[in-house]
């Protein structure tokens, strides 16, 4: 059997030049910060981002006891049976703009035209069941407005929360390569958000080992890359690849989407 171990020691110098590299960035992700909410600020006061939300928890629990209590369990008294499955919605069709106006051209015609409704239509149920869907339809145009205010109201405020949170880790991390007391253990904590991670048992890819070996050899990573390899004899030998590593620098990256990553 053969083992290849690879181990990567840092010196002081390239320690202290990486933790000179990192305070540079902090600076800049701070600038960055900085710059988004002037940003955001100015869409404020020219007045092309005005949408705040005004609600107090009274209100919003309120709400919430009363769709709950009055409109869900009105709804449920609709119908009789489990709810719809996935397979039995997709066998089901729906009433497009097309489909309806064929719906509501077969109610004017067979109203003047009875002698061709079948035996399993009745005239009469076929237009109140009209009239239902139309209320039906009605509501739910409704509910998706209030749905579609309700799921603005929750990213901004998601937006604004998750701003004001990258505030105080951005202080955490500044005061961590400072070096002020306590400062370390909450930033080993909170950086967890922010590393990449694999699904257990999946090993790397061969590009992902090399960038890595290279990162750890040129210093912009720490930890160990384990690489063992069983001599094949009569049967295919067996590889396995421990990949341990993580950036050691500390940056932010904004991703399309509002993401931010390390």
């Amino acid at each position: 059997m053969a083992t290849i171990e690879k181990r990567v020691t840092k010196t002081n110098a390239e320690l202290e030049h990486e933790l000179a590299q990192m305070r540079e960035e902090l600076a800049n992700a701070h600038a960055t910060i900085d710059d988004l909410h002037d940003a955001l600020d100015g869409l404020h006061a020219e007045g092309r981002f005005s949408f705040t939300p005004k609600m107090t928890e009274t209100m919003l629990s309120g709400i919430l006891q009363n769709l709950n209590a009055e409109l869900l369990s009105e709804v449920e008294m609709w119908v009789s049976g489990p709810e719809l499955s996935p397979a039995e919605r997709r066998r089901l069709q729906g009433a497009s703009q097309r489909r309806y106006g064929f719906i509501d051209e077969i109610s004017d015609v067979m109203q003047y035209n009875p002698q061709f409704i079948p035996a399993n239509v009745d005239e009469e149920d076929f237009k109140d069941d009209i009239r239902k869907f139309e209320l039906i339809r009605n509501i739910n145009i409704t509910l998706q407005q209030v749905l579609r205010l309700t799921q603005d109201i929750q990213l901004v405020m998601a937006d604004n929360l998750y701003r004001q949170a990258l505030s105080y880790y951005g202080a955490v991390r500044d005061s961590a390569l400072r070096r002020v007391e306590g400062a370390q253990v909450l930033f080993d904590r909170l950086r967890q958000f922010f590393r990449r991670t694999r699904p257990m048992g999946e090993e790397p890819t061969e590009p992902e080992v090399e960038r890595d070996a290279r990162a750890l050899l040129h210093g912009k990573k720490e930890g160990e890359v384990i690489i063992r390899s069983e001599t094949p004899h009569l049967v295919g030998g067996n590889r396995t690849v421990i990949d341990e590593t993580h950036k050691a620098k500390a940056n932010f990256k904004i991703r399309e989407g509002g993401e931010i990553e390390e």
